[in-house]
């Protein structure tokens, strides 16, 4: 079965134990997550690809200091994912974190990423505390219509007033995903709306209206709360609710590795879905675990 992870990072580093109160268990804040251990993880797991997404500690700057931490607590960034797709091109496929244009020309950017190798772009309007449809945005799509890339969105990190809410961000997206109906959209975090409560119904209209939006499932809903409990029932019905309501086509496989390995080991992530996920069968679960990545790519 071809397998392919729809979001991952790779990193010395994320909220530094040694300088915040994060523990040694979270093993991101002491140890390092680099290409070589991904690619280790995915061929004990058999998963061919990832989208590989690289950030720089500015492009988490306002998440970091909502929770208390500050810029020095996190290294990576662009350049170290960089020589992690040098060395294992046939793994990644890469997508850059969008800048913000308060500081960047953004679109420059995104257009020397994508010459770079860049599969698409991902960006985080409540991080960057933008509208969907900025104008600097709306350059950046246009960017990747021309270039036949792919744009993921995460919507993490909601905190009204400082930024929009969730209803209002997915009525900004409502009139982008219609005026770039030839560009493939994908909500991270399926669009960090619980599929267990009313939160996910905007979603779910969003996804029936516009064929050329995805899901990412990692993280469902901004929701972990299954600890360490192998198979992960909250997780296994939230992923069910999703199929329920969208079937297959759309939704894909997703594991956001290393930011949850404190709860799950890389290969639990994938047999949590082939092994006890046994409300898809055999050929949906080739669909969500691969095959509509592949659709979301262009490449099935």
């Amino acid at each position: 079965m071809l397998m392919i992870d729809t979001e991952t990072h790779i990193f010395w580093f994320g909220r530094n134990h040694y300088t915040t109160d994060r523990s040694m268990v979270y093993h991101y804040s002491w140890h390092e997550h680099s290409a070589e251990l991904l690619v280790a993880e995915m061929d004990r797991a058999g998963v061919s690809k990832t989208f590989l997404i690289s950030y720089d500690a500015e492009d988490g700057r306002w998440d970091d200091e909502q929770k208390g931490y500050s810029m020095e607590d996190f290294a990576g960034g662009k350049k170290y994912t960089k020589r992690g797709l040098e060395k294992y091109p046939d793994r990644f496929y890469w997508f850059s974190t969008v800048k913000s244009p308060k500081f960047y020309a953004t679109a420059d950017i995104v257009r020397e990423d994508l010459s770079a190798g860049a599969t698409g772009i991902k960006f985080f309007p409540g991080y960057l505390q933008l509208d969907i449809n900025h104008p600097s945005l709306i350059e950046t799509y246009k960017v990747c219509a021309d270039a036949g890339a792919r744009v993921l969105i995460s919507l993490e990190m909601l905190k009204p007033p400082l930024t929009l809410t969730l209803t209002e961000y997915v009525e900004q997206l409502e009139k982008t995903l219609s005026q770039f109906s030839q560009l493939n959209f994908c909500l991270l975090h399926n669009g960090c709306a619980d599929p267990l409560t009313p939160a996910i119904e905007p979603i779910y209209r969003l996804m029936d209206s516009h064929p050329n939006l995805y899901l990412s499932t990692a993280f469902p809903g901004e929701k972990w709360d299954d600890g360490t409990e192998y198979p992960f029932p909250n997780y296994l019905r939230r992923i069910e609710c999703l199929v329920e309501h969208l079937g297959v086509e759309r939704l894909m496989w997703a594991t956001d590795f290393p930011w949850f390995e404190y709860a799950f080991k890389y290969e639990q992530g994938v047999n949590a879905i082939l092994r006890h996920a046994g409300f898809l069968n055999e050929t949906e679960k080739e669909n969500f675990m691969g095959l509509s990545a592949m659709r979301f790519l262009g490449l099935h």
